[in-house]
């Protein structure tokens, strides 16, 4: 055993540091959670006169803010060992890129930071019957991913860590921005836009561009009852992750996903990738620190086909948990929806 969850304040009487007003609420939560080495933790748990709650609490605190910068730092310097991958949708994992040829990309697997080897395992056993868009890889580093031809192999290193061997699919097609299909405008305020005439503002091409990324970025996956699998984890992630400096690289994973693995639709069986003509994303960046009446402010750097490097500042939708706004195929035809027809 290398670490202990520890509690602060004890979880039942006559434990060290038991605060009988403590709610069990409280008790149970996070913020009286301590994370320690095993000697350590029980060096704190046999002497409570020295280690109290609030010496503790700043120990966690300091400690907390110390691997936020180191983290901070180690990914604006871009280091390989600290890329994040995705393998599906359940598994994220700290690693570097080994090798690539055409049928298959190599990984090193240094930790998990979602998801855990039972869990990969688990994912390999049961590929043939996973859903095909949930059949893929992703690599932030590349700012790109392939769906998986068939189950990844591991095999453990004796230096540390696992190596996969992940078969994929040549990359998805993509039709130029200029390609893009028409859609109804919408104005800054996220309205439809009305016509002299009475009717709605309609826009295509490259004109399109902005709205397609936004559209496809503010949908949460699930909401659609036509297109269950569309959509993004937007809001799960930022639920879970608001502070952490992960969110940034979490959220760029979600982007390439929707930049690089193609969506079956269920009702004529093509498929497409969500953002049809996206390339390569170079980047994600919050603008704000939480969302705004459910609109959250980012920057996009992105390859776009037959535009080049784009970049753009855009406000997509977020919902909290207290607020659930309608969803987008319920204000309005949605881009699938115009795409059948």
């Amino acid at each position: 055993m290398t670490g202990k969850a520890a509690h602060i304040h004890a979880a039942a009487p006559g434990g060290r540091r038991y605060l009988a007003a403590m709610t069990p609420e409280k008790r149970a939560d996070i913020s009286n959670g301590i994370w320690l080495c095993a000697h350590h933790a029980d060096l704190i748990d046999r002497d409570e006169v020295t280690y109290t709650p609030d010496m503790l609490r700043a120990m966690k605190r300091e400690h907390e803010l110390d691997c936020d910068r180191k983290h901070r730092a180690a990914l604006r310097g871009g280091e390989a060992s600290l890329d994040l991958i995705a393998i599906g949708p359940d598994i994220v994992f700290c690693g570097e890129l080994l090798g690539v040829d055409k049928s298959q990309w190599r990984l090193h697997l240094q930790n998990f930071v979602d998801g855990d080897l039972h869990d990969l395992l688990k994912f390999i056993e049961r590929f043939e019957r996973a859903p095909t868009i949930d059949r893929y890889v992703l690599i932030n580093s590349l700012g790109d991913g392939r769906v998986l031809s068939a189950a990844p192999s591991v095999n453990k290193e004796l230096t540390g860590g696992h190596m996969l061997t992940c078969p994929i699919y040549p990359s998805a097609e993509r039709i130029t921005a200029a390609e893009l299909p028409m859609d109804f405008a919408l104005s800054e305020d996220h309205d439809l836009m009305p016509t002299e005439n009475g009717g709605i503002a309609e826009v295509a091409g490259i004109a399109a561009l902005p709205q397609t990324i936004k559209t496809c970025l503010s949908s949460q996956k699930g909401e659609s009852p036509f297109h269950r699998d569309f959509g993004t984890r937007f809001a799960k992630y930022f639920r879970l992750l608001a502070g952490s400096p992960w969110l940034e690289q979490i959220l760029k994973l979600e982007v390439i996903r929707q930049a690089a693995i193609p969506y079956v639709d269920p009702l004529d069986n093509r498929q497409y990738t969500p953002f049809q003509c996206v390339e390569q994303v170079y980047g994600v960046e919050l603008l704000a620190n939480g969302p705004s009446e459910n609109w959250l402010p980012i920057r996009l750097d992105l390859e776009v086909k037959g535009l080049g490097r784009w970049q753009r500042d855009l406000s997509i939708c977020v919902p909290t948990e207290e607020v659930k706004r309608p969803s987008w195929h319920e204000l309005m035809a949605g881009p699938l929806d115009r795409i059948q027809s």
